[in-house]
């Protein structure tokens, strides 16, 4: 990451509502008066200086940890406190740069490589009932999540995920705490991928393969399911905010058939989730949009890519979410002959038929 990149980034995080509300978590860590579970309404420099010092001895895995669950609980759609919290987390987030900074010198080098494509891994709860055949992938990009944030025919994976992030991660990912294996899917490499590394890739992406949205989608914008209308007003004078818009506004997001026609997938780094979801972006060409509900670094793959996949170790799963517990899926003969029928079946490989 050149300099004026790093510059960029660290801007990109003090107006990103997923940015904001990590640097104000870590803010947190070096304050008596804030329980951990909370957040600040106010900024106390001497913290803000501890904070931006701790990061030196942070590892990699707990940082990634720290931004999935806090763009989940302080700044998603679902959250009962993030439009109460965002306002404020604003409002001081220029105080907190010295962390941004911080974060940027340390972990520059691994926020935003391009996709790895050795290291592509496919995590898969256990089916409530193993005779159910899952729909095959690649079939039908029409067909969409809400208003078109990702195509349900396309395939997630990770990039080698850090221990630390594994729990958060089957959060973000609207897991249901069932046993969960994870599979190395290693990618061929004449694969075209586009990269997510900030808000103006996403932007770029939609405006070349624009889409407008047919109707409202509650789950998009804030205020979500879970807030009041209300405490918009509380983003009145929040001028350097990207997480709410009060007036009506053309919803564009890609067209996911267009996006097919010309690649195999797309991926979004550490930088990107960081500064991309929930991010509000003005397209040039009117029209505004936003990346929702990616939840974390990953890729959207559009067609199979893939070499022969192969069975891993068990994530790190502790139960405390949902009860959820990693499983060995190198080891656990009956579970990876599951696994591989299903893995096929959504890959729609020869001689496994499932539902198109």
């Amino acid at each position: 990451m050149s300099e004026a990149t790093l510059s960029s980034f660290v801007d990109e995080l003090l107006r990103a509502p997923a940015g904001v509300a990590p640097l104000a978590r870590l803010e947190i860590t070096q304050r008596n008066d804030i329980p951990w579970f909370g957040w600040p309404s106010d900024c106390d420099p001497g913290s803000v200086q501890r904070a931006a010092s701790s990061v030196s001895a942070m590892p990699y895995g707990e940082l990634l940890e720290l931004a999935v669950s806090s763009a989940e609980r302080l700044a998603g759609p679902w959250s009962g406190e993030a439009l109460m919290a965002l306002p404020y987390l604003y409002e001081h987030a220029v105080h907190r740069r010295p962390i941004a900074e911080a974060l940027s010198d340390k972990f520059r080098t691994e926020l935003c490589p391009d996709a790895d494509f050795g290291a592509q891994q496919w995590w898969h709860e256990e089916p409530r009932d193993r005779k159910e055949l899952a729909t095959t992938c690649f079939t039908n990009y029409s067909n969409v999540y809400g208003n078109g944030e990702f195509t349900c025919s396309g395939l997630w994976t990770a990039t080698d995920p850090p221990p630390q992030v594994h729990d958060a991660l089957i959060v973000a990912w609207d897991f249901y705490g069932r046993p969960t294996t994870r599979w190395l899917l290693p990618v061929r490499s004449n694969a075209r991928v586009w990269n997510i590394n900030g808000p103006e890739d996403w932007a770029h992406l939609v405006e070349t393969y624009p889409k407008v949205a047919n109707g409202s989608h509650a789950g998009w914008e804030l205020p979500g399911p879970n807030q009041h209308p209300s405490d918009l007003k509380k983003f009145k004078n929040v001028i350097s905010q990207h997480a709410v818009r009060t007036e009506r506004v053309v919803h564009v997001l890609p067209d996911w058939v267009g996006v097919a026609a010309d690649f195999d997938g797309v991926h979004l780094s550490w930088a990107g989730f960081l500064t991309t979801e929930g991010y509000i972006s003005d397209l040039s060409n009117a029209g505004t949009t936003m990346m929702r509900y990616w939840g974390s670094e990953r890729t959207l793959w559009l067609h199979d890519v893939f070499d022969e996949p192969k069975p891993l170790d068990a994530p790190t799963l502790t139960g405390r979410v949902g009860g959820g517990v990693g499983v060995d899926a190198s080891s656990d003969a009956e579970r990876q002959v599951s696994d591989r029928l299903e893995l096929e079946g959504l890959l729609g490989r020869e001689g496994v038929k499932r539902e198109s």
